[in-house]
């Protein structure tokens, strides 16, 4: 029966129902067109309705080849309804359904159309945030593409953005369809246009592989998988499209393509693809592409509250709307409570695998929890949401490929006031001092040549640099005032610089970090402008770079990270949260918990991390009340009462090194000299100042009796020189 609405238009048949609301063919002043009529409980609230009112500008400016584009937006009594252009064809998950999955060349011709949509609404500042094969449409009425691909357009903007108010969900919900959510989304952090990229790098692999990356089962394991797991290679297709795909489901959002880019490099692989047939690949746990199993987690009670599961359903879209039979539109949104940062501190401290371990089996991350605990919280979607976020609390390990080599900025999120947002539990203390060595004579300070001029960079650095020596080569990394990492090596044998290089993919907030834990390899860990930490690892016998990975995805930090390798493979870190000094190490794959260690007052400025020797650390900081410098020892485990480094003014990040089995330190002081100290046997410190450049911060390396050290200048550049004991 054919109903009004509003003045202009006549709805006439039902085309498919979702969570959402019913989707008719209708008819207005130019002709056939596409109504979308939300749900009655949706027209009745009246924040929901002024939020609809207010987008209706930003939404209707949407106007590119490969959007469904919307006409109008109707409010008219309990109508709440999206006036959009009818398109004539199938949605993408009916094609699926037919032929389980695509074959190269049509997957990827489909989903550049589908990325150049989302790059003219992400350049309008709108974000789709339920990108998934149903509200992908092909347009049958129009010639076919490569590989006879039918022009693909993307529909239902603002859904999903109109539904979830903030008034709606009060920050406590995720909503969205489980198996295509970004894990930022899972975390409870607020969707960004990278968002959108995750969710179609899952349909791209879904229409490779004729299932979901992370789907399959209950809605909360499904959840849990986007944060903890690793995405499978697929076999078959060529490396630069793997490349693209591993790159877009990286779980840092700040790794991934903007949509421009990955439609511009998606069409580069398109030659590649020609005649290719669709790929045959298992879906995980020998499931097939058409079994319930795909839903099945063994507990019937599950199914109870989500309803019956349609007959023949498949993992690429778990529904959850109670007792909704299959349609044409398949929304399939979930909303499942967050826990409160008082839930989660009850939770036992865990651990995460890092996902750069690939071919391991262990790219898993997740907290530990007992098996009591587990079986409960998968009774209920809620809890299992719970598990998920508990999950970003510990470190986030960084996704591993390669530079992309533009010049963006792809923060999520604008830099926080530095405190944390969930709590943060005490690291293990001890009552004993730290070894010390036995009593001797003062040991002398370094006698330091004249400093020297490096090659300048490509652009003014800025804040205190940081260097390694590695087999030979020294690494020395600075912050450029681009934002972007700077570095450039030196070959200790003859003392010759090479080029500076710029390391792009993330913009930063402060100094880098740099550590080796293990022979051949550097990791390098920056401050994104969004104060959360990221890490890159690279190869120094050939195997290049990695990508950016997230550490910590939950900690916000408001200072430059510090690194050390306590033990070989082992990697500490220390950085400034709220005033906070908190420490965590990567062992045996596997990121602990942030921790709090703790110090006589607030500090200032960032950390410094040295190890001695084997299974000890020193980090020293700088109280925040009176600038004193302060020794943190670590050893046989737990963090040892704090030393007060005496007569060392510092006005900066404090900088340690081993020299000759001492601990050296040097720091900016007061005025724009650098101060010096050596510890003695006994714990002693020689403090003497150093009329040199003026700096923000130095970077120091030693090998035995010989140190070298590296300040930023006043001009932008780094000047060097070398000392001895």
């Amino acid at each position: 029966m054919a109903r009004k609405i509003g003045s202009r238009y006549t709805a006439q048949q039902v085309l498919g129902r979702g969570s959402a609301g019913t989707v008719w063919l209708g008819e207005g002043p130019e002709g056939p067109v596409a109504i979308k009529l939300l749900r009655e409980d949706l027209a009745s609230d009246q924040d929901l309705v002024g939020r609809f009112v207010q987008e209706r500008t930003a939404l209707l400016s949407l106007d590119h080849p490969r959007i469904v584009g919307i006409r109008d937006l109707v409010v008219d009594g309990t109508d709440l309804a999206l006036v959009m252009d009818l398109v004539r064809g199938s949605d993408l998950r009916s094609r699926l359904e037919r032929d389980r999955r695509l074959a190269p060349e049509t997957a990827v011709a489909v989903t550049a159309d589908v990325a150049d949509a989302l790059a003219a609404a992400h350049a309008a500042g709108v974000v789709h945030r339920d990108v998934k094969p149903e509200n992908v449409l092909l347009d049958a009425a129009a010639p076919t593409g490569p590989g006879g691909a039918p022009p693909a357009l993307l529909t239902d903007f603002g859904i999903a953005r109109l539904v979830d108010a903030p008034r709606r969900t009060r920050a406590t919900r995720i909503i969205g369809t489980p198996d295509y959510l970004a894990p930022e989304i899972i975390e409870g952090l607020p969707p960004r246009a990278s968002v959108d990229i995750y969710a179609l790098a899952t349909v791209l692999y879904e229409l490779l592989a004729g299932f979901t990356p992370f789907g399959g089962g209950h809605p909360g394991a499904v959840l849990r998988r986007h944060v903890t797991e690793t995405v499978t290679p697929l076999p078959g297709i060529p490396e630069p499209l793997w490349q693209i795909l591993a790159q877009c489901l990286a779980k840092a959002p700040a790794s991934r393509l903007t949509a421009g880019e990955l439609g511009d490099r998606l069409r580069g692989t398109l030659p590649l693809l020609a005649g290719v047939p669709p790929i045959e690949v298992a879906a995980p746990d020998g499931r097939g592409d058409e079994s319930r199993d795909a839903y099945d987690d063994g507990d019937e009670a599950d199914d109870a509250a989500y309803g019956d599961r349609p007959e023949g359903a498949r993992r690429g879209a778990v529904p959850l709307v109670r007792a909704a039979a299959p349609d044409s539109s398949r929304d399939t949104h979930t909303s499942i409570k967050l826990p409160t940062a008082e839930e989660l501190a009850a939770g036992p401290p865990g651990a995460r695998r890092d996902p750069s371990d690939r071919g391991t089996g262990h790219g898993h991350k997740h907290r530990a929890v007992p098996a009591a605990v587990r079986r409960r919280r998968l009774k209920l979607a809620a809890a299992a949401a719970a598990t998920v976020v508990a999950a970003g609390l510990g470190g986030w390990a960084l996704a591993s490929g390669g530079d992309s080599g533009k010049h963006h900025s792809r923060q999520d999120d604008a830099p926080g006031s530095g405190a944390p947002d969930h709590a943060i539990p005490t690291a293990p203390t001890g009552t004993a001092a730290s070894p010390q060595g036995g009593t001797g004579a003062p040991v002398a300070l370094p006698r330091w040549s004249a400093f020297h001029d490096l090659p300048r960079a490509g652009v003014s650095l800025t804040g205190g640099p940081r260097a390694l020596d590695l087999a030979g080569t020294t690494y020395v990394f600075a912050r450029g005032t681009d934002q972007n990492i700077w570095y450039v090596t030196r070959d200790d044998a003859s003392g010759r610089y090479g080029f500076w290089q710029r390391l792009t993919g993330i913009h930063v907030a402060d100094d880098p970090a740099v550590v080796s834990a293990s022979p051949g390899t550097l990791d390098l860990f920056g401050l994104g402008t969004d104060g959360l930490l990221y890490r890159r690892t690279l190869g120094t016998t050939g195997g290049g770079w990695s990508e950016w990975f997230q550490v910590d995805e939950r900690t916000k930090f408001d200072a430059a990270p510090a690194a050390a390798s306590s033990e070989p493979g082992r990697i500490d870190l220390v950085g400034r949260t709220g005033g906070d000094l908190v420490t965590a190490s990567l062992v045996d794959g596997r990121w602990n918990a942030w921790a709090v260690v703790p110090t006589p007052g607030q500090i200032t400025g960032a950390p410094g991390l040295v190890s001695r020797r084997g299974g000890t650390l020193e980090a020293f900081v700088v109280r925040k009340a009176d600038g004193a410098v302060l020794r943190l020892p670590y050893a046989d485990g737990a963090w040892r009462p704090t030393q007060v480094v005496q007569g060392m003014p510092a006005s900066g990040r404090v900088e340690p090194v081993t020299l000759a089995g001492h601990t050296c330190l040097l720091a900016p002081a007061p005025g724009g000299s650098l101060t010096q100290a050596v510890s003695s046997p006994a714990g002693v410190w020689a403090v003497q100042p150093l009329r040199e450049p003026a700096s923000s911060g130095v970077a120091l390396t030693a090998s035995g009796g010989t140190a070298d050290v590296w300040v930023t200048t006043a001009d932008g550049s780094l000047a060097w020189a070398s000392g001895r004991l």
